[in-house]
């Protein structure tokens, strides 16, 4: 028998029974609408996070007290206090950082967490990210302006009152207004705006467009004391390295790391005392996150379609109980064993498939409603689509296989006494 031949067959003993068969389809269609709406929802988040930490740069080194790590549960302060002991990085240090072969450029920065609010007129902003830098950092770090200048030598020098704003608070503070030469509060002190800088977007609903920029020197003068002690370890200056093209990132990092220890007197028995930091860090914390849910996915996706798998087994095992009359008809009329066989395992792999596109139309929906009404990015890889798809005609051959069998080897006469 023809190809086509059972293809129509298999095609219209499913519609001639749409209500099971949709019954049977519905576990392949939450299983793969599962995987799909899981799948768009991390790929989504995932360029949105490479392109962030691109945005960090692949070639900076950062020197911090300590090392970067995610932490859960209440051991967090105690890692933390050895760190408080660890000498602040200067700007001697970050001369003579300047002066090493493999270094492009440097730059020292100060988070000022004591400082959160910015007031213009009778408008506020509060939970803000102010930070204090040299002016090399808008060449290490990837911050671009929009409009204005970036800071200069004279405004690190003089210790001016100026500073550089995110787009999220012009557009909060000013509306209409051009922000350039006027005048907001931050703490008790009035600061000049010499700068706006261009909009970075949202990571996980929190804006990236929060900051205030002053000079460095400023900075160290309006810097506030910790609440708790272990937080100085927070509010120590950072030294941000960015390579030259033709070094690699970690000959650069064991020559800075030799630099460091010798710069500290350090004994070839002391540890560190601080710690060496990429965006290559970022990513393996980032993808050791993702990697845990993306294994659950798989975990849920798999029982869901195995769950879908049994229900099709089994009503494909009824369906060849109630057709049992017509199998014996097929037979007498000339059809072999393996035609029966082929139709009722085409038929399996045809309701799996109908449910596989059906998941993936569903997952894709839904993908595209989080993209919408959430803060979450989507975006469906098109390589899951075969791999979906794929995986739904695998569940109907392994679990279509057992009913064809059973139905292949029918008597023909005891079919045809069946009532």
């Amino acid at each position: 028998m023809k190809i086509s031949d059972l293809f129509q067959i298999s095609l219209y003993g499913i519609k001639t029974h749409k209500l099971r068969s949709v019954l049977t389809t519905l576990g392949i269609i939450i299983g793969v609408g599962t995987v799909i709406s899981m799948m768009s929802i991390i790929e989504g988040i995932n360029g949105y996070v490479y392109k962030e930490f691109g945005a960090v740069g692949s070639d900076v080194i950062y020197i911090q007290k300590y090392k970067w790590k995610v932490f859960v549960g209440s051991a967090e302060r105690e890692w933390w206090k050895k760190f408080k002991e660890f000498p602040d990085f200067t700007e001697d240090d970050l001369k003579d950082i300047k002066e090493l072969d493999f270094v492009e450029n440097a730059s020292i920065s100060l988070d000022l967490f004591n400082l959160k609010e910015a007031k213009y007129k009778n408008k506020k902003l509060e939970d803000l990210d102010v930070i204090a830098v040299t002016p090399s950092y808008f060449e290490v770090s990837g911050y671009k302006i929009e409009s204005g200048r970036k800071l200069n030598e004279d405004d690190e020098f003089f210790k001016r009152n100026v500073c550089i704003i995110g787009k999220y608070i012009e557009e909060t503070l000013f509306e209409e207004e051009d922000p350039l030469g006027k005048e907001i509060k931050i703490g008790n002190k009035n600061f000049l705006i010499i700068g706006v800088l261009k909009k970075r977007g949202e990571i996980f609903g929190q804006s990236l467009d929060r900051i205030i920029i002053l000079p460095f020197s400023k900075g160290k003068e309006l810097k506030g004391k910790p609440v708790f002690d272990w937080q100085e370890v927070f509010i120590s200056p950072v030294i941000q390295v960015k390579i030259k093209k033709n070094y690699e990132l970690k000959e650069a990092m064991e020559e800075l790391r030799k630099f460091l220890r010798k710069r500290r007197a350090l004994f070839f028995t002391d540890e560190d005392n601080f710690s060496l930091n990429t965006q290559e860090m970022l990513l393996q914390i980032y993808r050791s996150i993702t990697g845990g849910i993306f294994a659950a996915m798989i975990g849920i996706a798999s029982l869901a379609l195995l769950v879908g798998g049994i229900g099709i087994m089994n009503i494909m095992l009824v369906s060849v109980s109630e057709r049992t009359k017509e199998i014996g008809i097929r037979m007498a009329v000339g059809a072999k064993r393996k035609d029966i066989l082929y139709q009722f395992l085409l038929e399996a792999i045809l309701l799996t498939s109908i449910g596989g596109f059906l998941g993936l139309f569903l997952g894709a929906l839904i993908g595209k409603l989080v993209d919408i009404l959430t803060p979450l990015p989507s975006r469906i890889p098109p390589w899951s689509i075969f791999i979906a798809l794929l995986f739904s005609m695998v569940v109907g051959i392994f679990f279509g296989i057992y009913p064809a069998s059973q139905a292949a080897k029918k008597d023909p006469i005891e079919c045809l006494r069946f009532e």
